[in-house]
């Protein structure tokens, strides 16, 4: 199904997901009427890099991240779709989101989200039913949408 997303530029008032695994079950859940992907091109971002040494020192230092830091990031979120009982994403790719009608911005969006998992019972907690969760809190916030 993620071949259904389409492909473009970042629509106006669209947040970009966050690259992890709640990013990639927003842009699941939410489906491809409310997702736009964009290829990633070349990433420049930048990464803190602290190396502590046995004595307690520390020193910092940013650094541009690599392609196999890249995958890696890929690769965990594919893992996490995999624990979830869903298929993995296309990579390569920034993903981003058209908020719900009444969801004011993406604060608001990630703190109903945030609010579904924290009703979730603790006990018998595993990836698969925390994703039902938050696809059920997602498809929730879009049914309200005339």
């Amino acid at each position: 199904m993620w071949e259904s997303y389409p492909i473009g530029p970042r629509p106006s008032g669209w947040i970009e997901l966050i690259e992890n695994g709640w990013g990639a079950i927003a842009s699941w859940f939410a489906g491809p009427e409310n997702v736009m992907r964009e290829p990633m091109g070349k990433r420049t971002d930048l990464v803190r890099v602290t190396c502590e040494k046995a004595d307690g020192t520390s020193t910092s230092w940013t650094e541009t991240i690599t392609e196999a830091e890249i995958e890696e990031i890929e690769d965990d979120i594919d893992g996490y779709l995999a624990d979830s009982g869903l298929p993995s994403r296309p990579h390569g790719y920034r993903w981003f989101l058209r908020l719900p009608s009444g969801i004011k911005d993406e604060n608001d969006f990630w703190s109903r989200l945030n609010e579904a998992d924290f009703k979730m019972p603790h006990t018998n907690r595993d990836p698969k039913r925390e994703a039902d969760n938050l696809g059920e809190t997602i498809k929730g916030l879009y049914s309200q949408m005339p």
